[in-house]
């Protein structure tokens, strides 16, 4: 399959229904942003809004809050950790407790959460990818849908946290060249550790992959234009598909192979909204 049937419908797109309330068309959270980097939450979590999920959560810096807030009225910001303490941590114990912190002002977010995208502006603070680690282990025990982008692919990439996704299959991770390259381009790295997973593999075609099996391909055209945010507009596209999967999935009318169906959606909504 390479370009949008409308018989894939019913597979990845949630329908409206009057018994819906506010939060049924699907709740995600963004983890990310810093005081430098407070573009990409904003957009990943518009761009779940705009693709039609009901409601997004930004999960983000202390430093980042304020003017996350001022952007957009539509979206609710909390502050989960303050970024100059993080970054004046000092030895193991002043880590594991403000990583300790940040996990716990985040997990109990989870509980509502559909879908939860991780790295859009996150930064590479080692203290705040500790965190993230503690996050990801909680929400392999809820069962939560994730979607890795950006520095949480870096973050991947890194020995220390490379088997975190080992075995599980509700997760999605969105690399574009240079970070895939990062992910399995390198002989001394164990490619099983991501088997389970779904990857978008961004490109002209974006590939969708079952680990490094490809499975499908969007040949969609979008535009040639590559503008910043276009990733972020991806990765939030993705979350409120992945969202919308999750919630199906409840239901009874999709299992865990229209995952990649589901991300493949994603990307022809994206494609398309760039021509």
């Amino acid at each position: 399959m390479t370009s949008w049937d409308p018989r894939t419908a019913t597979k990845v797109i949630l329908p409206l229904s009057s018994d819906h309330h506010k939060g049924s068309s699907g709740r995600v959270g963004i983890l990310g942003g810093n005081a430098r980097y407070t573009g990409a939450p904003y957009y990943v979590a518009m761009a779940c809004l705009k693709a039609g999920a009901d409601l997004a959560y930004v999960l983000t810096a202390q430093e980042a809050a304020l003017p996350i807030k001022c952007y957009s009225p539509e979206l609710m910001v909390e502050a989960v950790y303050v970024a100059s303490e993080f970054d004046d941590a000092k030895n193991n114990q002043q880590i594991e407790e403000l990583s300790d912190a940040m996990a716990q002002k985040v997990i109990p977010s989870m509980e509502r959460l559909h879908c939860l995208v991780i790295g859009p502006g996150l930064g590479r603070c080692p203290v705040v990818f500790r965190a993230v680690a503690k996050i990801v282990e909680q929400a392999k025990q809820q069962q939560l849908h994730l979607v890795f982008d950006a520095d949480a692919l870096y973050m991947l990439s890194l020995s220390e946290y490379r088997n975190l996704l080992r075995g599980y299959h509700n997760a999605v991770l969105t690399p574009n060249v240079v970070e895939y390259k990062r992910l399995f381009e390198n002989a001394d790295k164990d490619d099983s550790a991501f088997d389970a997973v779904t990857i978008i593999q961004k490109g002209q075609q974006d590939k969708i992959m079952h680990g490094k099996a490809s499975v499908i391909e969007c040949a969609e055209e979008g535009g040639l234009k590559r503008s910043g945010g276009i990733g972020d507009i991806l990765a939030g596209t993705v979350g409120t598909l992945v969202s919308w999967h999750a919630i199906l999935k409840e239901q009874d009318v999709a299992d865990v192979k229209d995952l990649p169906l589901a991300c493949w959606t994603a990307c022809c909504f994206e494609k398309q909204s760039t021509t």
